[in-house]
Formats: structure tokens, C-alpha cells, sequence
């Protein structure tokens, strides 16, 4: 007779318990990974990645699934399981300096392994290294001036290549990822002015990044341009007029020059406005413990 809660190994056809749960929930996380609703499948996806060990022979199995969206989104699972997970990228980036715009450029790859783990980040430095040679062959031979080499990067950056601000969507996270922005080749001035800098940089250009409040810009040898409006040149006249200050304030505009560390906090507030938009907690409170790391290791 069988008592009161009382656990039994094997059920009534002799299977062992434990074998015939995990396979009850094969099916059921692979009918939800198969399915059309991408928010039960994001969901599932994010709860299956915060726990690896709990669940990495359920994904090597169903990484072999005949369905192909199956096998697709496990692989996914497994590739995000040998990057950085996020409490690994955050003590990471608590023994940062961020000193440089080199470590920036690598905070914004990790940054983009960690939540976009499907990121080719090969792909972006590769084509980063295609803009700044492209770069490089049209500046003039002769000396250069910081005119000069603006115009070459509207030349390729903004004419052949596309890259303008999202006027459309302008809020979507995506705006706010470096890998997001070299594919899309829309973005938010921020991100859009790192895209000119770290492919300014591989042509041999001291380009950097404005602070410039409500609208990031860039600069090279004390001249402002913008991005996000295709590297127009920027007189004091015109920065005077976009932020409602007097001329003789942008009479060099150097004194809002950026540090990584300054860009890097931005890019974060700029993706914390985007999360909160869109009502994505989980990724709201990651980043708000990314930011909070930078501020407490850095002073």
C-alpha cells in the first residue's frame, strides 16, 4: 500500500522518475524554443542561460534538435556559456581603468557579448579596420588639417557607407551597441561618433568624443563635428545656437573634451532610458549594476 507522500523511483511502467521528468521537459522547452512567441522563448532562453549547470545537457541536447529554430536558439545558449555572463563581465569591469579609447572600444564588444551573445565581434572589428584603411587612402598626401580630415570621414563614413542618426526609432536599444550600429549603420550621436573615432583612430586620426549635454559629438584638433548629422562641421556660431550658450563658450570647444570613462557612463544611462521605454527589467537592472560598477571602481 502506498503512504502518504511517500517517493517512488520508477513509475508505473518501470521508467526511472527522474529520467522521464527531464524528458517531460525536453519537450516542453523544445515545443516553446519551435514556437512563434518569441517573448515565451526569450524568457525561457534567459532563464535557461542563468543556470548552466543546471541545464547544459538539456541544451547539448536539444542543440541536435531536426528543427532547425530549435538548434539555432540552443546554440545560441551554448555560445552565450562560453563568453563573459554578465556577473563575470561586471567583476570584470570592476578591475577596468577605461583609460583609454582602446579599452573603450573593448568595453563595448564585451558589453555587446554579454547582452547580444549571437555578436560576431570579429565581423565588427573587422569591418572597423576596412572603414579606417578606406579612411586613410582619402586623406591628401600633403599636410593634413582637421578639415581635411573630416571631410574624409564624411567622405566614407557618411556618403558611401550610410551611417546617419535614427530619426525613426531613435530610442531602440540596438542605437546604443557598437556591433548594432556598424550593422545597421543607424544609431544615436553617442554610438555614431564611436563608429567615427575607433575607425578614425585605425587611419592614424586623433578624433574624440564632445560631452556636449543632450547630444554627443566629436572632435580633432579643436574643430566640433557631428555624426549624427553626417560629421557636419560645427562653428561656435552653430554650437552656441544648438545649446543656447553665448559664442565666446565654443570658442574652443576642447574644454568638453570626453574621457573613455566619461563615454562609457553615457553609453549606459543612454541604454538604461532605452530599457525603461521598453519596460525590460531584467536588462534595465544589468545595466544599472554595470554603471554602478564603473562609478564605485573608478572614484
Amino acid at each position: 500500500m502506498r503512504h502518504s507522500g511517500a517517493k517512488f523511483p520508477f513509475n508505473s511502467r518501470g521508467k526511472p522518475v527522474s529520467a522521464l521528468r527531464e524528458a517531460n521537459q525536453a519537450k516542453a522547452v523544445e515545443r516553446i524554443l519551435a514556437g512563434e512567441d518569441s517573448d515565451l522563448a526569450d524568457l525561457t532562453i534567459r532563464e535557461i542561460r542563468s543556470q548552466e549547470e543546471r541545464y547544459a545537457s538539456l541544451v547539448s541536447y536539444l542543440a541536435k534538435s531536426p528543427d532547425p529554430k530549435v538548434q539555432a536558439r540552443a546554440r545560441l545558449i551554448l555560445r552565450f556559456w562560453t563568453k563573459l555572463a554578465p556577473a563575470d563581465f561586471t567583476r570584470e569591469l570592476g578591475r577596468s581603468v577605461l583609460a583609454s579609447w582602446a579599452d573603450l572600444e573593448s568595453f563595448c564588444w564585451q558589453l555587446a557579448e554579454v547582452e547580444n551573445p549571437e555578436t560576431d565581434t570579429a565581423e565588427g572589428k573587422t569591418y572597423l579596420d576596412r572603414l579606417g584603411q578606406a579612411i586613410e587612402k582619402n586623406l591628401p598626401r600633403r599636410s593634413i588639417s582637421p578639415t581635411d580630415s573630416i571631410s574624409a570621414l564624411q567622405q566614407v563614413l557618411a556618403r558611401r557607407e550610410g551611417f546617419r542618426g535614427n530619426l525613426d526609432d531613435y530610442f531602440h536599444p540596438a542605437n546604443s551597441y557598437l556591433h548594432r550600429v556598424l550593422q545597421t549603420k543607424l544609431g544615436i550621436p553617442l554610438t555614431l561618433a564611436l563608429v567615427y573615432i575607433f575607425a578614425a583612430q585605425r587611419a592614424g586620426l586623433e578624433v574624440y568624443g564632445l560631452n556636449t549635454p543632450g547630444h554627443y559629438l566629436a572632435g580633432i584638433g579643436g574643430v566640433a563635428f557631428d555624426p549624427f548629422h553626417g560629421g557636419v562641421v560645427l562653428s561656435a556660431d552653430d554650437l552656441a545656437a544648438k545649446f543656447g550658450t553665448e559664442r565666446s563658450f565654443w570658442a574652443n570647444p576642447m574644454f568638453m573634451r570626453a574621457t573613455a570613462r566619461d563615454t562609457a557612463e553615457r553609453m549606459l544611462v543612454n541604454l538604461l532610458n532605452s530599457y525603461s521605454r521598453r519596460g525590460d527589467e531584467a536588462r534595465h537592472a544589468r545595466t544599472v549594476a554595470y554603471l554602478q560598477t564603473i562609478e564605485e571602481s573608478l572614484g
